[in-house]
């Protein structure tokens, strides 16, 4: 399964385009995704669109475009599951789509099971910085991803340290996105 996966940034080019260009099965958006950016998304009829939001999404932009929001819920698309958890860690004066690490960690726990996690902030030592409030990670997500060993997470938020990328954890495969990437599913 191809999917175009959408995070943090403007995409290079219309993502409804970028879709049939691509000839991807679906669409996944992991948060901070400007209405503007994205609402082209609605266009796209019989094409799976799923996610989840990030910290500075409006509470309904993505039901506004017509993706299904995943946060704490399980589907299928393709013969695969999908599960998505949205928001980061709480930082400054908080917000929209902010939890603190204990709120998260009980959220986790009630995260159905699925082959591929969604999730806008990564799970804390998964591409995070530990030492910037706003972009540690999730404890709760990285026991639940311990736990489940999903095939596949895609995440956004973050500014990897040094550039340095994990690609890989456990049985894991980690995708990190800013912007737009296809991104093939197996």
């Amino acid at each position: 399964m191809r999917v175009l996966a959408l995070a943090d940034k403007r995409p290079p080019m219309d993502p409804a385009a970028m879709a049939r260009q691509m000839r991807v099965d679906a669409v996944v958006c992991l948060g901070d995704l400007d209405r503007a950016w994205i609402e082209s998304l609605a266009t796209l009829r019989g094409l799976p669109r799923v996610g989840v939001h990030g910290n500075h999404d409006p509470e309904d932009l993505l039901r506004e475009v017509e993706v299904e929001d995943l946060h704490g819920r399980r589907t299928s698309i393709g013969g695969l599951t999908f599960a998505g958890f949205e928001g980061c860690v709480v930082y400054g004066a908080g917000g929209p789509h902010q939890y603190t690490q204990k709120q998260g960690t009980k959220m986790a726990r009630k995260l159905p099971a699925a082959e591929i996690l969604l999730a806008h902030c990564p799970p804390r030592g998964i591409n995070d910085d530990p030492d910037d409030p706003a972009h540690v990670g999730f404890d709760g997500l990285r026991a639940w991803v311990e736990h489940h060993e999903p095939r596949h997470l895609l995440h956004g938020h973050v500014h990897p340290v040094g550039g340095r990328v994990t690609e890989q954890f456990g049985p894991t495969r980690v995708h990190f996105v800013s912007g737009a990437r296809v991104i093939q599913l197996d």
